[in-house]
This record gives structure tokens, sequence and C-alpha cells, in this order.
């Protein structure tokens, strides 16, 4: 137990010194700014905006308040909380584990090899939402897994239950990764029993009380917010055909390396199966999201690694096999770390014009005010990350023949993001905006015409001198700035 527990201490502080100079990216830094202005008084739905869940908001406040009782920098402490979390994950696994008496070499295994697929594969997506959810499904999808075996997992199954639910709450799409292993359960033993357990019952009432919770204490949310989010934003998606391949590619990869590990007892049924049923559950929440960021794809790349890694448990492999799954695992890593389509170095620019600047952005990409603003120690004044819903609003406008309803519902979700861009104008007198030449990374849009298309708009940003242009991005300047 000793070695066991000590070999994941080491395995989780590399992660800590690895993430310290990766962990603020464009979404962590948002939602941290974003609870930030929560502390301070904004209403979440009402004078704040974010497109997920409340959850996937309220997750990060713990961080936001530790750091401001600490003064220690709250992604620091989004690494602490997230390793606990993990520490978590792998006691709940581990006595599980315990209570079905599987050997001790499988044990360390197991405890070892998620150590390593949770706090070190996610590499620059650590901390992120799904990284997070991911953590907390984990342990149902090993409880299932040694229900599957024909083993009692104990009470602590409640746990795995509680935690696949909070992942559902931040994310509805892994139901999918914990409902595929349980459906197939049922289907193998022809019972409904795999769909009661103590584990499915306690993730059904977390997820029913989080909705209650929601409709109790955000109606504006889900009232007003959410339904424009789900008009503008969840339509914008790659094309099917070009987010298929990784999939395809992940799963059969499992597959094939079951096949090389363990040859004998492969087949429909075998004790692989639930790692291979989540993998495959996370592939068609990484098609439903549309997306095709990396980040989205972490459930489905993590428990196809787990399925043939801990199929193998003690036994010797080839050295070829041994090979070819580390290099397999090492280009998954990279794959999750791939940098998005960013902007050009804006920090020193800005600074150089106004140090530590009241900040607004004009875009429909995240990335553009975010980290930038936690990096440069600057205020963000917007309501929002960015103008997401105008941008889907703009492009189903352009991409498809709305019908009259429809075109209405797409007017008045342009015309709620400029009366919000308009007060955050008059109620933040930022001192910098950036405005994007993009629609989504990929066309180019004149965001500034779209705003000055606005009289009001027009009017306040008047006020502003564009000093800069960098690659895609405009730099426009206080002109009381300028003159002092």
């Amino acid at each position: 137990m000793n070695q066991r527990w000590t070999i994941v201490a080491a395995i989780l502080a590399t992660a800590f010194l690895i993430q310290i100079p990766l962990v603020l990216n464009a979404d962590l830094g948002w939602l941290l700014t974003a609870n930030e202005k929560i502390l301070d008084g904004r209403r979440l739905g009402i004078d704040l905006f974010e497109s997920n869940p409340p959850l996937s908001v309220y997750m990060y406040m713990p961080a936001a308040k530790l750091a401001r009782v600490t003064g220690i920098a709250p992604e620091y402490i989004v690494i602490i909380l997230v390793i606990v979390e993990i520490v978590g994950a792998l006691v709940v696994i581990d006595r599980a584990v315990a209570a079905a008496k599987l050997e001790a070499g499988e044990r360390n295994f197991s405890a070892w090899s998620l150590a390593i697929l949770l706090a070190i594969l996610p590499g620059a997506i650590f901390g992120q939402r799904e990284h997070i959810a991911v953590i907390a499904l984990t342990p149902f999808v090993a409880i299932t897994a040694i229900r599957w075996r024909g083993f009692d997992p104990g009470p602590v199954a409640i746990f795995g239950g509680l935690g696949a639910g909070l992942a559902m709450c931040i994310k509805p799409f892994f139901a999918l990764v914990l409902g595929l292993p349980i459906i197939l359960a049922a289907v193998r033993q022809r019972s409904f029993g795999p769909l009661l357990t103590f584990e499915a019952c306690t993730a059904a009432i977390t997820v029913a009380s989080y909705g209650a919770v929601v409709f109790a204490v955000f109606p504006e949310y889900l009232f007003s917010y959410a339904p424009m989010v789900t008009e503008a934003y969840l339509p914008i998606r790659r094309e099917f055909g070009s987010l298929l391949p990784l999939p395809i590619a992940v799963v059969g990869a499992c597959i094939a390396f079951l096949r090389l590990v363990a040859p004998q007892n492969f087949r429909m049924w075998s004790d692989a199966t639930p790692w291979l049923a989540a993998s495959v559950g996370g592939g068609a929440a990484f098609l439903l999201q549309g997306k095709g960021w990396p980040y989205t794809a972490y459930a489905l790349c993590l428990f196809a690694i787990a399925a043939p890694l801990l199929h193998v448990c003690t036994k010797t492999l080839r050295a070829a096999v041994a090979i070819g799954g580390l290099a397999v695992v090492v280009l998954v890593g990279f794959y999750l770390s791939s940098p998005a389509p960013g902007f050009p170095p804006l920090e020193q620019r800005v600074q150089a014009l106004v140090k530590h600047p009241r900040l607004l952005t004009i875009t429909d990409h995240i990335g553009l005010g975010h980290p930038l603003v936690r990096q440069i120690h600057g205020i963000w004044v917007g309501s929002s990350c960015a103008q997401l819903l105008a941008a889907g609003a703009i492009l189903r406008q352009n991409g498809s023949q709305p019908t009259q309803a429809e075109q209405a519902k797409l007017d008045d979700i342009i015309q709620f993001e400029r009366r919000q861009l308009l007060a955050d104008l008059r109620n933040g007198r930022p001192d910098v905006i950036l405005v994007d030449t993009y629609l989504l990374s990929t066309f180019q849009f004149d965001w500034l015409a779209w705003a000055n298309s606005d009289p009001e708009l027009q009017k306040e940003l008047s006020h502003y001198r564009e000093v800069e242009d960098v690659g895609r991005v405009r730099i426009f300047v206080d002109q009381s700035d300028l003159e002092r």
C-alpha cells in the first residue's frame, strides 16, 4: 500500500510542476474572471452571461474564493483542487477494488495507470471543464467494470454515482459515456438490474437535484439565455465527416491493442468491454458536440487507452507492442494539447499603450480577451467572454434560409448581443478594445462594421481611435488615454 500511494504521489507532484506554466488557458481564464465578477456582485444570467450551464461557472468558485483569502493566484489553486479531485477518484476506485477482493498487483497497476491518465495525459487541457468532469465520472466506469466481472464494489459505489451525476451536470453529453456501459451490462444480463444499482440511482438523483436548483435559482438563465444558446450557439458545428475519423481511429486502435495484449480473451463480453463502451460513448459525445476542439475528445481518448492498459495488468508484453502503445499514448497527449487557432501575441503591445487597462473585445472567440486580461493584470469589463451568440446567429442567417419566425429569433439574438455590448461600453468604459476580423476563425468578417450598424454603439465607439492592427486584430484605444 505504501508503494502504491508513494508512486501515485510522485505522479501527481510531477503533474503539478508541469501545470504551473500551462494551466491558464482561455476557458479557465474566463471562468475565473466570471467567478470574480460574481463575487463582486454580478448575477449569472442577468448581467453576466456564459453559454454553458451554471455549474460550469460555479465549479471554479472555490478557487476564486480561496485566492482572495490566501492571495495565491487562482489558477494555481485550480491545479491543487484538481489534484485533490484526482486523489478522491483514485481512493474511491481503490476502495471498490479492495471490496471486490482483487489482487494487490491489479490494485497497484490500476492506481498508477489511472493517475497517469488523469493527471499527465491532459497536458494543456488540465483543469478545463471536460477534464474535471471525466475525473468525476471515471470511478463510475471503474465500478461498472468491477460489477461486469461479477464482483461487488461495496458501498463506495455511491460516491461513483455522485461523481457521474456531477459530470452530467457539467455537460449532459457525458450521459453517453456512463450510459453505454450500463446499457451493455443490462443487455448482457437480460435484466434491468445494472440500470438500478446504487451508483446509477445516485447519478440520476444528483442530476434531478441539480435541475431543480437551476430551475429555482437561475430562472433567467434557464428561460431567457439558454433558449438563445440553443438557437444560435449549439448549431455551430463542424462537418460530421471531418469529425468522424478521430473516433474511428481511437476506438479502432483500442480494439487493435486489446487483440494484441489479450488475443485469447478478447471477445464481445470481455473484462475490457465497459471501458471500451465508455470510450465509444465519449466518441459519440465528441460527435454530438460537433465543435472538434481537442479537449472535447478527452473522454474518448482516456477510456480508449484505459481499456487495453488495465487489461494488461501485470502481464509481460512484447517489446514492439509496449513501444507501439506508448507511442500512441504520446500522440494522444500531443493531440489533446494542440493549440486552438490563436491570435498574435498582444500582451506587450497592449501594455505599451495602457498599463493594466480596462479591456473589452468585439469577437466571437474567447481566446482574444482570455487569458490575456489576466496576463496583463487588466480589468475585464465585458458581460460575457465574447459575442458567441451573435456569431452563431449570423452564421445561420448566411448559411441557410431561415423561416420568418427563425429570422425574427436570430435578429433578436443579434440585437441582444448589441445591447450587451452597448451596456459594457457605457458601464465599463474600457481603455482598450480589441476587434477581430474573422467569424469563427474561418471567414473574414468586419466586427467593427457589425457594431457600428447600431447608431448608439457607433456613438460610443467614436470615442476610440485605431492605433494598430496586428494580424487579424485591430487595436482601439480611448482617445482620452492617448491625449494624456
